[in-house]
């Protein structure tokens, strides 16, 4: 089997979404540092990630604990809306070079299903081959079982397998199951397919 590319979602194909204007629109009655420690790191947030609880009921616990007024309406639209800031450009470039080249592209990310509804509205996503998506198979990077039923899905070996993420964490745990995989951003994938001799990007 030929070489599978398999990218992250977060800050490799879209850029990162702006927490500071979430707060900031949700007109939260707590400050800042505590509305980040709560999105980034509560419990709820792994929770819905892994798709154990719904996207309404950890809305709920998001304008509960900032002290927002806002209802679950308001905060979806800001959600999917102002605090987006599109996609990485060159990755982009990239999963169009791969498809052209016939080569199988699909994506492995831990997020939660309003991220993904975001994503497919403004992205062709029949552009991938296989979707591995946290709140659909209830598992996390970077645990080892997640990596291991999305290469058992590919009906592949690990050594075919590039995988691109953001976090070093989740690349040395797919390292050390065989996958090729390289810690990167949007910013910096082109440079490291080039260097690595991975793919040919002619242009920019």
């Amino acid at each position: 089997m030929g070489k599978i590319f398999v990218f992250d979602l977060g800050n490799v194909i879209v850029r990162p979404m702006n927490v500071k204007m979430l707060y900031e629109m949700l007109e939260c009655k707590v400050s800042y540092e505590e509305f980040c420690n709560f999105f980034k790191k509560d419990k709820s947030v792994d929770d819905v990630h892994r798709g154990l609880i719904s996207t309404e009921e950890h809305i709920k616990k998001i304008l509960n604990f900032s002290g927002s007024n806002k209802t679950i309406e308001e905060y979806i639209s800001i959600f999917t809306g102002p605090i987006r800031n599109g996609l990485y450009e060159d990755t982009i470039k990239i999963i169009e070079v791969l498809k052209k080249a016939n080569k199988k592209v699909c994506m492995l990310s831990n997020l939660r299903h309003i991220d993904f509804e975001w994503f497919a509205g403004i992205y062709d996503i029949s552009n991938f081959d296989g979707l591995y998506l946290s709140y659909e198979m209830h598992l996390m990077k970077p645990c080892n079982e997640i990596y291991e039923k999305m290469i058992e899905s590919l009906n592949a070996s690990a050594d075919d397998v590039y995988f691109f993420d953001d976090s070093q964490a989740n690349v040395e745990a797919a390292r050390k199951l065989g996958i090729n995989a390289y810690c990167v951003t949007g910013d910096t994938i082109r440079d490291v397919l080039v260097k690595e001799n991975i793919i040919e990007i002619k242009d920019k």
